[in-house]
């Protein structure tokens, strides 16, 4: 009886490690959604961005540090998005109030040099 003491329990733990091993990734239901606009303000320190929609809506976005931020073909950082700049984003809902950027685009032109 004392073998089963030791060998059930080390069954059903080796069951529950290959249970969690076969799991699938949970399948992400968010939504990308593309936005386009005005820049009224960057916050550096907070990550976030403001912008103005065409239709008047002031829209804030968290920006993380896996966000893209792009000018033409060129990567750049958020200090370089200055308010006045139009721009289209890419962002993700995580929850009410939580836009969180996935992408940025300045369209501001590019200096040819």
């Amino acid at each position: 009886m004392s073998k089963y003491k030791i060998i059930f329990p080390l069954l059903i733990s080796a069951v529950m490690i290959t249970a969690a091993y076969c799991q699938e990734k949970p399948q992400s239901n968010q939504q990308t959604i593309t936005v386009s606009g005005t820049v009224t303000q960057t916050d550096f320190a907070g990550s976030t961005i403001t912008i103005l929609t065409a239709d008047g809506q002031q829209m804030v976005f968290s920006v993380g540090d896996n966000a893209i931020i792009t000018r033409g073909t060129n990567d750049i950082g958020l200090m370089e998005v200055k308010p006045g700049h139009s721009v289209t984003i890419k962002y993700e809902v995580l929850s009410p109030g939580k836009d969180v950027v996935v992408s940025i685009v300045d369209n501001k032109p590019v200096a040819h040099e």
